[in-house]
């Protein structure tokens, strides 16, 4: 099976990633260049589809086009062959649907890379003789290389390290394999030699991204914002109908089918309450750890800012967000059975029980706690503190009068963002979990692989609405930027 599955990553890597680089690029270039009707409320729908996970877009995509469903069905019925219906349980589906699950990583960096870069650079071109394509291609992708480089790393990394959408779609690839060995082999030595495969293949993304973004960016002549150009005629519809199609494929379409999915009458007894439970007990013990961590770790670095150990060890911590939610379990999996063996009786269960799913969450995304928090504390300036001082607060009253009210809001984002991501976390959980032991990313997926399609509806769209609030608080915050 290896030959197979390693041929089916490398093919996934460059379909979605040159498929979501397409979507992204062209669409920030739309929204930002452009004016045409509907463009402000596309605009942000066009980031919606982050907040849906990519094996409930893969579920909703395999259940809304199974053999029985009405679209298929009245396809039939319409005369038209079921031969060439289109199949999404293959490569083009699965190319397609993590492309439209991921592309907003480039569109959002490229979007916000052409708003900062201005126009004079491209009009400068276009001013010189050079037809659109021309100037786009010579001018506006080289100056923006490092925002959409990094979105492509991200799509790169996203696609490499998913489970359960590949596994729905029915495609091997090296993270299917290391769950497989892990689950249904009980080979934890080929589970391991299978992760260092994938991580070997996470240095190279990383290792090319570096090398071609370390080449110097053209930069802008001026960053006034970029005059957008109205479009006419068929032109506007055809910009129109695109980025509707493209946000109805990504967001809309998956929703409102969720949404007729649930049985309403009986939506309550509908939910995994115990699924419920274990979510929010492995995720937000995950959050707390992790902003906990990054509010010391950033008020150590504001203290010592040239300490070359504190600076390695936040660049060695944020790695972790890198490495596929598989390998890292196979990491702490192998460490703590070490550990166990080591000290007996002292560490038993250690490997087993919820510290090492924990564990695991938290290498993943200890990153996004550290760049939230130290963002928090960056807005705290020193000055507020000491003249808290010299009024004569005492250090528990600065702290809760003056400190906290300022730190709120960005430690408010940062356990956020890390509970979505770590709710969303398919791979480590399904392979350290305690024995009994569910979430809602668990029930999704095993009521899917059953195709128990309307029984996977109610968790899935919870699923999707807690991961829609980090997409809210960014629009939210990009809406009082404009403002």
């Amino acid at each position: 099976m290896l030959p197979r599955a390693a041929v089916q990553t490398v093919l996934l890597l460059a379909g979605v990633g040159s498929l979501s680089l397409v979507l992204g690029i062209a669409l920030a270039w739309l929204v930002v260049r452009h004016e045409f009707p509907g463009r402000r409320w596309l605009e942000p729908a066009l980031a919606l589809p982050l907040a849906l996970p990519a094996y409930v877009l893969a579920y909703v995509f395999v259940a809304a086009m199974a053999y029985d469903a009405p679209l298929a069905t009245a396809w039939r019925q319409v005369g038209l062959p079921a031969s060439v219906f289109p199949e999404v349980r293959s490569l083009p589906g699965t190319v397609v649907v993590l492309s439209l699950a991921l592309y907003p990583y480039i569109y959002l960096m490229m979007r916000a890379a052409l708003l900062r870069q201005g126009a004079a650079a491209y009009e400068a071109a276009r001013t010189l003789g050079d037809p659109p394509m021309r100037a786009f291609v010579r001018v506006v992708l080289p100056a923006t290389r490092a925002a959409w480089l990094g979105g492509l790393a991200l799509v790169l990394l996203e696609t490499l390290a998913d489970f359960g959408a590949v596994r729905l779609l029915g495609r091997d690839t090296l993270t299917t394999l290391v769950i497989q060995s892990w689950v249904s082999l009980g080979s934890l030595a080929l589970a391991a030699q299978l992760a260092l495969a994938m991580l070997g293949i996470v240095v190279l993304v990383a290792a090319g991204v570096h090398a071609v973004s370390r080449r110097r960016a053209m930069p802008a002549a001026t960053a006034r914002p970029p005059e957008r150009e109205r479009l006419g005629g068929a032109w506007a519809a055809a910009a129109t109908f695109g980025s509707l199609a493209i946000a109805f494929l990504g967001v809309v379409g998956p929703v409102l089918l969720l949404l007729a999915w649930v049985p309403w009458a009986s939506a309550f007894d509908a939910l995994p309450w115990s699924a419920v439970r274990g979510t929010v007990v492995v995720a937000g013990l995950t959050a707390v750890i992790a902003v906990a961590i990054g509010l010391a770790f950033s008020a150590a670095r504001r203290r010592w800012p040239r300490d070359r150990a504190l600076g390695l060890a936040g660049a060695i911590a944020g790695l972790g967000y890198a490495v596929p939610g598989a390998v890292m379990a196979v990491a702490v999996f192998w460490a703590l059975s070490a550990g166990e063996r080591a000290l007996g009786a002292w560490a038993a269960g250690l490997s087993t029980g919820l510290f090492a799913l924990v564990l695991a969450l938290l290498m993943r995304f200890q990153r996004v706690g550290l760049s939230a928090a130290a963002a928090a504390l960056a807005s705290l300036r020193p000055s507020l503190i000491e003249s808290a001082a010299m009024l004569g607060l005492g250090r528990s009253a600065r702290w809760r009068r003056v400190a906290w009210p300022v730190l709120r809001p960005g430690l408010v984002a940062a356990f956020v963002l890390v509970f979505v991501e770590a709710m969303k976390e398919l791979p480590a959980t399904l392979m350290l979990r305690p024995f009994g032991w569910d979430t809602l990313a668990i029930e999704v997926y095993t009521r899917t692989a059953e195709g128990l399609w309307r029984e996977a509806a109610a968790p899935a769209l919870l699923l999707v609405l807690v991961g829609a609030l980090p997409v809210w608080w960014l629009l939210r915050d990009e809406r009082g930027d404009a403002r």
